[in-house]
C-alpha cells in the first residue's frame, strides 16, 4: 500500500486492533472526540472511569521517536527498520488510548503514523497471505532516502510541539502516601486490611464501602472517606444486630436504635450476647463521628479522616470477631447479607 492510498480508516483500524476486549465491549469508538473509559485496575465499581497509567510508556514513546531522528541521508533499510516498527507499534498504542487518550495532538499523531507505516509497507510485504513469507530488509534491500527521513523528522517535531502543550493540561496527578498505607493498596484494595479469616462474615456491602473509603482517603476526599467509613460500619452493624437479636433481615432506623436494642440484649445476659466494649465503641463513633459528619458544615481534616478510618477498621473487626465466634455456638450469621469467603 502506498502512502497516498493510506486513509484515516486504515490507521484507526490498526489502532482498534490494539484495543482490549473490555474497551470494545464498552463500545469505545476510536475517534478524535471520544474519551475512552477504562477500569481502574479492575477495582472500581461499575461505571468507574479512572485508570492508573504506566508512566514508563511515555518514556518508551519518546525514546522510539528520538531514535528515528538520529538517521540522516540515505540509510540502509535494515539499519532503520527496527526503529520504524517500534515507533509504529507505540503510535498505534497511543491512538488506541494507551497510556491515555490523545486529544488535540491526535491529528498530528495519525499523520506521523501514516507516514511511518507507509515507509514500512514499501520495505516489506505485510498485505500478502500466509504463504507469503515475511522478510526483513537486509543489506541488499533498497535504502530509505534522506529526504524521506528529513520529512519524518519534520512530522515528529510537529507532533512533539502539539503533544507538549497537551501534556501541560493533562489531568495527571501524584497521590501522596497517607501514613503507613501503601497507596495502590489503599486505592484498589482497602478491604484487604481485614483479617483473612474474618472476611467471610463481613457483609459485601460493607467491604464495597470500605474500598470507597480507602480510595477517598488516598485522593484526599476526607469528608467522603468518613462518610463511607460510617456506611461500612453500619452495614456490619446490621448483620451484628440481626445475629444477636435472632431477627434475620430486620433493619432499624438509626444507630441509636441498634445500640439500644443491643444494649438491652447484653443486659438480659442472653448467650451469645454482644460485647459491652463493642457497644461502647459504637456509641463513641456515633456521637463523635457518625452524627457530626452528616452535617454539611462539618469538614474532616486528614487527621480526623485517618482516626475515623482506624476506628472504623477496629470496630468492624471487633464485630466480625464476635459474629464469627457466635457462629461456633450454633448461631448462624445472616447468609443473605454476609458474603462467603472468596475462592482462590
Amino acid at each position: 500500500m502506498s502512502l497516498k492510498e493510506m486513509s484515516d480508516d486504515y490507521i484507526l483500524g490498526k489502532a482498534d486492533s490494539m484495543c482490549s476486549d473490555s474497551q470494545r465491549q464498552a463500545g469505545t469508538a476510536l475517534n478524535a472526540s471520544n474519551v475512552i473509559t477504562l477500569p481502574f485496575g479492575g477495582a472500581l465499581p461499575e461505571g468507574g472511569d479512572v485508570e492508573r497509567i504506566n508512566q514508563f510508556e511515555f518514556y518508551e514513546f519518546g525514546r522510539a521517536l528520538k531514535a528515528l531522528t538520529r538517521h540522516y541521508g540515505d540509510t540502509p533499510a535494515n539499519a532503520v527498520f527496527f526503529d520504524l516498527t517500534t515507533a509504529e507499534s507505540l503510535l498505534l498504542r497511543a491512538l488506541s488510548g494507551s497510556p491515555m487518550p490523545l486529544g488535540v495532538c491526535r491529528a498530528s499523531a495519525v499523520t506521523l503514523q501514516r507516514y511511518i507505516s507507509g515507509n514500512i509497507d514499501q520495505l516489506v510485504n505485510r498485505t500478502g497471505g500466509i504463504a507469503d513469507a515475511f522478510k526483513f530488509p537486509d543489506t541488499n534491500s533498497p535504502p530509505i532516502h534522506g529526504y524521506a527521513l528529513d520529512y519524518m523528522r519534520v512530522l515528529i517535531s510537529t507532533f512533539e510541539t502539539v503533544f507538549q502543550e497537551e501534556m501541560r493540561e493533562a489531568a495527571t496527578y501524584f497521590v501522596p502516601r497517607r501514613g503507613i498505607y501503601h497507596t495502590p493498596a489503599l486505592v484498589d484494595a482497602a478491604d484487604e486490611t481485614f483479617p483473612a479469616d474474618l472476611v467471610y462474615v463481613i457483609p459485601e456491602k460493607a467491604r464495597i464501602d470500605w474500598r470507597s473509603a480507602g480510595r477517598c482517603l488516598a485522593f484526599n476526599l476526607l469528608s467522603a472517606s468518613g462518610f463511607h467509613v460510617a456506611r461500612a460500619v453500619e452495614a456490619t452493624l446490621e448483620s451484628y444486630y440481626q445475629l444477636f437479636s435472632g431477627k434475620p433481615g430486620k433493619t432499624l432506623v438509626s444507630w441509636n436504635d441498634y445500640i439500644k436494642e443491643l444494649d438491652a440484649i447484653t443486659k438480659a445476659q442472653t448467650s451469645p450476647a454482644p460485647s459491652d466494649k463493642t457497644i461502647a465503641e459504637l456509641k463513641q463513633m456515633k456521637d463523635d463521628y457518625r452524627n457530626p459528619i452528616m452535617h454539611p458544615r462539618v469538614v474532616l481534616s486528614e487527621g480526623d479522616a485517618r482516626m475515623l478510618f482506624a476506628n472504623g477498621e477496629s470496630l468492624i473487626i471487633a464485630m466480625a470477631q464476635e459474629i464469627e465466634a457466635a457462629s461456633h455456638t450454633g448461631v448462624q450469621p445472616n447468609l443473605q447479607l454476609v458474603a462467603g469467603p472468596t475462592q482462590p
